[in-house]
């Protein structure tokens, strides 16, 4: 992942994504219209740009939509021992 920074433009090798500086500090994200961020903000959107093809991937394996692959893992902290799903029915007895 490289994310490149020039001038006005901030892009990235893994994402058609980009940032551009509106002035004074500001910049507005591709996937973000309307929203004016800092620099920092704006290289952390790009990061996040870059990681939506991998997730996808690691999604599809799963057979859910990355949205809910995403937030499933964000959100849903039970420890596999607390659900309470016997190992036969895991293995398929």
């Amino acid at each position: 992942m490289a994310i490149h920074v020039a001038g006005a433009l901030i892009t990235s090798d893994q994402t058609t994504h980009s940032t551009r500086s509106v002035g004074q500090g500001g910049w507005v994200v591709s996937w973000l219209p309307g929203r004016t961020l800092t620099t920092q903000q704006a290289v952390a959107a790009i990061q996040l740009a870059e990681a939506v093809g991998p997730l996808t991937e690691l999604a599809r394996c799963l057979g859910v939509p990355p949205c809910e692959a995403t937030g499933k893992a964000m959100l849903d902290f039970r420890p596999v021992d607390a659900l309470s799903v016997p190992v036969s029915k895991v293995r398929g007895s």
